[in-house]
């Protein structure tokens, strides 16, 4: 297993980080492959094979379980749920399948027009926010829930996840955050229905 193994740096110099897709059978498929650099269709990743997700690079591993949505970031595991006076629904943790992943770089270009008519050097492209998760329609006890979860890793700034919900009726509860089983925050965020609730939370 690639994430067992401590592969933890990018294979090609243009990239910090890649993607790799972990499978069942203890194969894998990688952005970039490791030995031949050759890159990979994210479009060829095998769903119904996958049990984690994640990025390497900068020395470091950041993936989840595709069997319970929990996000692991250099040993850590992040898990968040939703909690109201009456219930707290479990937004990762649970025996589901997330395994409708989400991963695309932000990127910058400057464009420098007194390079005019030159093919190198009037464009600088440059990769400034790599991102990982998914999404998930899920029916939690008297509710159901779309929930999205990115990781995201910005350059030379706090990792984030960028958490996004959706409730078919009225909430008025708070996110919980649990860092390896600890509860790390709470945070008041009232749901009305079919509206997203969107927040950042900085990574600590």
């Amino acid at each position: 297993m690639i994430f067992h193994n401590r592969y933890n740096r990018s294979p090609v110099p243009h990239q910090s980080f890649i993607w790799i897709a972990e499978y069942y059978d203890g194969t894998y498929l990688s952005e970039y492959d490791f030995d031949t650099k050759k890159a990979n269709s994210f479009y060829h990743i095998d769903k119904h094979k996958l049990t984690r997700f994640g990025l390497i690079g900068h020395g470091s591993q950041v993936y989840f379980d595709v069997g319970n949505g929990v996000f692991t970031m250099n040993d850590h595991r992040l898990m968040v749920s939703y909690q109201t006076k009456q219930h707290e629904y479990p937004l990762t943790g649970r025996a589901f399948l997330y395994n409708d992943i989400i991963t695309y770089k932000d990127a910058v270009s400057d464009v420098n027009l007194l390079l005019a008519g030159a093919k190198q050097g009037r464009f600088n492209d440059q990769i400034v926010q790599y991102n990982l998760g998914y999404k998930k329609n899920m029916a939690l006890l008297d509710v159901n829930i779309n929930f999205q979860c990115l990781l995201s890793i910005p350059y030379n700034e706090a990792s984030f996840l960028a958490i996004k919900i959706t409730s078919d009726k009225d909430l008025d509860g708070k996110l919980i955050i649990r860092r390896n089983g600890l509860i790390v925050d709470e945070i008041h965020a009232p749901l009305k229905a079919q509206h997203a609730g969107m927040m950042n939370w900085e990574i600590r």
